[in-house]
């Protein structure tokens, strides 16, 4: 291995000998040539426990989140919806409490006001409420700042673009996604819930992890979540489909996705996922566009429609050395991927840490991005 690859494993290998991590798990790519695929230490944080390997899929938290607002791209790709519809027009219960002014836009964007999580979420988790009743929350709950005016990072409006979905195609969201991202970018060990075939290859979540409210130049959620009660691991979490966080996959799969989106939306297998215009739109920031943003917000903040882009001066979860103009996302287990579309670049790590050791995932992804982010 050449100077970055040892970097990056040894740095791993430190956090999972450390007892920070039992797994971890990083592919790097550049133009399609593969430069890295390693995995390391156990399934559970229990030396007896299996040992991991690439092909094993990881509980990756947020980094569902762009795949799902991919897959709603579709929907805008078909004609079946615009950005710029009010969701009142598709879930007309969603207009209370002021909240008919917030559209698809604001919800792809994470600019519409909404809360990251939906109120009352940690008690829903701990009675294992079925998702209709976050999305109940959802309808119900107030704005924190008026759309387009603000950012925040918010889980509950990819919940709500979920719900637009599945009323107007008439199928589970989980099953759009595999019929019309996963499957034709040949994602073979993806899915949005649990598959029993996971059984043998699951790495399981820390049990005790906390979600600290992130600062370092987004905003996230003002609700510090406190999961101590309910398990990650949990049969009701894993499958629950969260469309915020409810994706199972590995390396191998999110790299293709990245591919499939620096190709112009063709697979691996030469499959059309999305159309050329769909990808630009995707990977469009548009928070330059929004004329009520403060100067500081509109500097520092990078979204398409829910892939993260990285800014001069920022390095949120990638790392300061990731280009500005790279695109990906990360996870609260302890996940990350991004990709530049300048160099080529493709860089997955997957971890059972929690994201209290984001300074990890910025490690390796400076590794990365220094060795391999030239033209």
């Amino acid at each position: 291995m050449s100077d970055f690859q040892d970097l990056i494993v040894e740095r791993l290998e430190a956090r999972i000998n450390a007892g920070v991590m039992s797994a971890a798990a990083v592919r790097v790519e550049r133009r399609g040539e593969l430069l890295l695929d390693w995995a390391g230490g156990t399934r559970e944080f229990d030396l007896n426990s299996p040992s991991v390997d690439t092909s094993d899929v990881f509980h990756v938290a947020s980094i569902s989140k762009p795949m799902v607002t991919s897959g709603f791209a579709l929907l805008i790709e078909r004609g079946l919806v615009d950005a710029d519809d009010p969701v009142s027009d598709y879930v007309p219960e969603f207009a209370a409490n002021g909240k008919d002014g917030v559209t698809l836009r604001h919800l792809l964007t994470h600019s519409s006001g909404l809360s990251d999580m939906v109120p009352g979420n940690i008690d829903l988790r701990r009675r294992n409420a079925p998702l209709s009743d976050f999305m109940t929350a959802a309808c119900g709950s107030e704005l924190l700042f008026q759309p387009g005016t603000d950012v925040q990072y918010q889980s509950s409006g990819i919940l709500m673009l979920a719900e637009i979905a599945e009323r107007v195609l008439g199928v589970s969201y989980r099953d759009h996604l595999a019929k019309a991202v996963f499957e034709p970018a040949g994602m073979d060990s993806t899915h949005l819930g649990w598959r029993s075939e996971y059984k043998n290859r699951a790495v399981a979540a820390k049990t005790n992890m906390t979600n600290p409210e992130w600062r370092s130049g987004d905003a996230f959620s003002s609700e510090v979540e406190d999961t101590s009660s309910w398990n990650h691991n949990s049969p009701y979490w894993r499958d629950i489909g969260s469309p915020w966080g409810g994706v199972h996959t590995n390396t191998l799969d999110i790299a293709l996705l990245m591919q499939t989106l620096l190709d112009g939306g063709t697979g691996s297998s030469g499959e059309k996922v999305f159309e050329p215009g769909t990808v630009r739109m995707m990977l469009t920031n548009y928070i330059t566009a929004l004329p009520n943003l403060s100067e500081p917000t509109r500097l520092r903040e990078g979204w398409g429609f829910g892939w993260k882009i990285q800014r001069t001066g920022s390095g949120w979860m990638y790392g300061s050395a990731v280009p500005a103009g790279a695109f990906g996302h990360f996870g609260a287990t302890g996940t990350v991927t991004w990709a530049d579309p300048a160099s080529g670049v493709v860089f997955v790590l997957l971890t059972n840490d929690s994201s209290e050791e984001a300074a990890v995932l910025k490690a390796c992804g400076n590794i990365a991005a220094t060795a391999l982010c030239s033209d």
